[in-house]
């Protein structure tokens, strides 16, 4: 089809005949820095945003944690890469981990000796949707962390 080639459309009711052009109109595609994603939920959103242990420099570690994770939700970056990159001591980023994984947020998985994290799927997942399913599976099967009776456990009686 050219610019000058005419098109025409009926109204289906009326009959009517009209005539006209095809119009192409470009408009920017919106700007979206990198390409990598996570799938967060709103329920643990809240639950996080609410907790009145997590706050500033836990958030800021817990974001750079969902920013860096692999697929499976496997945490591969150093604890002194985190202090780096957000310009912390160590030691807070240490006491920052210890807390989201005493909040089950993140979790302490061990393969063989070694030890590692992975964010929690409850929280958010990285990964296949199928596998996310299996993995809520496992750790509800092997009790690694229970959602609810973490609510439970973390809601402070009304005094």
């Amino acid at each position: 089809m050219t610019k000058d080639d005419k098109v025409q459309t009926v109204n289906q009711k009326t009959g009517e005949k009209k005539d006209g052009y095809f119009v192409y109109i470009a408009y920017p595609k919106p700007k979206i820095i990198g390409n990598r994603w996570i799938m967060t939920f709103q329920d643990s959103l809240e639950i996080i945003a609410t907790d009145k242990d997590m706050t500033g420099q836990t958030l800021k570690v817990m974001l750079l944690l969902m920013g860096s994770l692999e697929f499976e939700n496997y945490i591969t970056i150093k604890q002194v890469a985190i202090a780096k990159k957000l310009e912390m001591d160590k030691s807070v980023v240490s006491k920052a981990m210890r807390l989201l994984v005493d909040k089950g947020i993140i979790l302490k998985i061990k393969d063989g000796t070694a030890t590692g994290y992975k964010l929690n799927p409850h929280y958010g997942w990285k990964g296949k949707v199928s596998n996310r399913e299996k993995e809520v599976e496992r750790i509800v099967k092997q009790r690694v962390v229970d959602m609810q009776e973490y609510r439970d456990a973390t809601e402070k009686p009304n005094a």
